[in-house]
């Protein structure tokens, strides 16, 4: 995985345990998601055994994480978001960027 439980948490000031099945799920289903949209694979190890380090990806996942953490709903909070089915621009600008860049 490229995050870990602890980092997750720590982006989403998080300190109790009660979420952590919820949180190891969204983290597995983003690395899904990311691998999806890149059409990469992302091994915790190089070909010399050394330890990747995804500092772009993670980023992106941990954004990806908080909305989908803070909106478990089927829909968004916000009424225009929530009648037409989407996210905020704010997060979909942002993300879109971020992806674009993994995507090379």
């Amino acid at each position: 995985m490229i995050l870990t439980l602890d980092e997750v948490k720590n982006h989403l000031r998080v300190d109790l345990d009660d979420d952590d099945a919820l949180i190891n799920n969204l983290i597995a289903a983003a690395q899904q998601y990311l691998e999806n949209a890149t059409g990469k694979k992302y091994p915790e190890k190089d070909a010399t055994g050394k330890n990747i380090d995804y500092n772009l990806e993670k980023v992106y996942l941990n954004l990806l994480i908080a909305y989908w953490y803070e909106n478990r709903g089927a829909t968004s909070g916000n009424k225009a978001s929530a009648a037409s089915g989407s996210v905020p621009d704010e997060f979909t600008f942002a993300t879109r960027s971020l992806l674009l860049q993994l995507q090379l």
